[in-house]
């Protein structure tokens, strides 16, 4: 589809509007987002999971009850039902956020309050530090608390994991369905605990990483 929109007509022959190397550029972005940002979410929160005994075993009674009928893949139905788990995501995210900051660039002079934005200014939004603001968040800013995302006690404004407005990212509904269907098969068939090998040295390259990856024990459950 990509190809298709940049190809132009020439004649009798075919070009693009876009040189080669743009194309590659583009496809990278998709890679980037559609799939790192998504395993990243994936790993973390399954290593709060197995370090939260208490929030695994609410998360799995959940989807065992919702996802009933289909043996734990929950249904395109069922996943808005799943409130526990997309608390538990949204904690994960909040905590380690797989853009820890969001460059954005001033298309025109903006006036913010007393503070004057002129045009072609590059900013920076810090998400992990407003992620981790004892002001915005609490005392217990720096633990796990999926509840602070209950419907009586969350604000929104504070929370851009997938930033904001109308540059937002526009695959964010995919890749939260993608890991609620991922997360609720695999707490429906295991339960999972760190393994003693794991060393927690999250790292920032472009992304939120594990330094040395996430060991976890998994033990099959029956179902």
């Amino acid at each position: 589809m990509l190809l298709n929109e940049m190809r132009i007509k020439r004649g009798i022959n075919s070009g693009f509007s876009l040189n080669m190397q743009l194309i590659m550029d583009e496809i990278k972005t998709f890679f980037f987002a559609g799939h790192d940002s998504t395993a990243l979410l994936l790993t973390w929160t399954v290593m709060l999971l197995a370090s939260n005994p208490t929030w695994q075993d609410k998360v799995c009674a959940e989807v065992r009850e919702v996802c009933r009928s289909n043996g734990g893949a929950p249904s395109v139905d069922q996943l808005p039902k799943l409130t526990l788990l997309k608390k538990v995501i949204n904690e994960s995210l909040r905590l380690y956020p797989p853009a820890s900051v969001l460059p954005r660039m001033a298309f025109e002079d903006i006036k913010l309050g007393d503070l004057h934005i002129p045009k072609g200014l590059s900013i920076w939004i810090p998400v992990l530090a407003i992620h981790h603001s004892e002001e915005l968040w609490g005392k217990d800013v720096n633990e796990f608390n999926p509840e602070r995302f209950s419907s009586k006690s969350f604000a929104p404004g504070r929370f851009i994991p997938f930033a904001a407005g109308p540059r937002n990212c526009v695959g964010q509904g995919f890749a939260i369905m993608e890991a609620k269907i991922i997360l609720a098969m695999l707490i429906s068939r295991f339960s999972f605990v760190i393994s003693e090998n794991y060393r927690h040295a999250p790292v920032i390259v472009l992304t939120i990483k594990p330094k040395y990856g996430v060991q976890i024990r998994l033990t099959p459950l029956s179902y």
